[in-house]
């Protein structure tokens, strides 16, 4: 059995979970989110979802809204998670998610991976560099700060010359997905409705 590889030491130690930086545009700049941002950056989650298909009735929901603050109220500090936003004057208008996984090593990646989401502009502020700018310091915050070797992303139409640009490119095997199903609360297999009779 080969020898597992040494983890290469982290190429900086800048700490940019304190650090701002000018944005693209005068008057903004990039920096971590804070608790101060958890509304906006859920507000900009339902935009994600909005862009992915999700209906109306799914993404006004409060419940998920609720959680999702309330995840972030627990895990925003966490150092295996990082949430970068883009300020304009003072506001909110961009924000993307970056997270660390502890993955099981292969011959193609012997460390964790990094999984990016949450990326999200809101429109009268897209196409002006905001969601490259995020995207871009969350990138170096993997590079520079954690022992990922492998970054992954699910990618909308709309967003894949941004991705393409910072060399994502489309993975050998697809995602798939099944949605776990549970009874009701209170109520028996034997009472929940079958699929198949629905």
């Amino acid at each position: 059995m080969a020898p597992r590889a040494p983890r290469l030491p982290r190429r900086s130690t800048r700490d940019r979970r304190r650090e701002s930086t000018p944005g693209p545009v005068e008057g903004s700049v990039i920096r971590p989110a804070t608790a101060g941002d958890i509304g906006t950056i859920v507000a900009l989650r339902a935009l994600m979802y909005e862009a992915m298909g999700a209906s109306s009735e799914e993404v006004s929901d409060i419940g998920w809204q609720q959680d999702a603050a309330r995840w972030l109220q627990l895990h925003l500090a966490d150092d295996d998670v990082r949430v970068v936003v883009a300020e304009a004057h003072g506001t909110v208008v961009s924000c993307a998610m970056g997270q660390v996984v502890d993955l099981m090593p292969g011959p193609t990646r012997r460390g964790a991976g990094g999984h990016v989401s949450n990326i999200a502009t809101f429109p009268r502020h897209r196409r002006l560099g905001f969601t490259h700018a995020v995207l871009g310091e969350l990138i170096a915050w993997f590079e520079e700060e954690t022992d990922v070797e492998v970054i992954s992303l699910n990618a909308t139409e709309v967003g894949r010359d941004i991705y393409d640009d910072y060399g994502f490119v489309e993975a050998r095997f697809p995602e798939m997905r099944r949605v776990v199903q549970r009874p009701a609360e209170g109520l028996s297999d034997e009472d929940s409705p079958d699929p198949d009779e629905a």
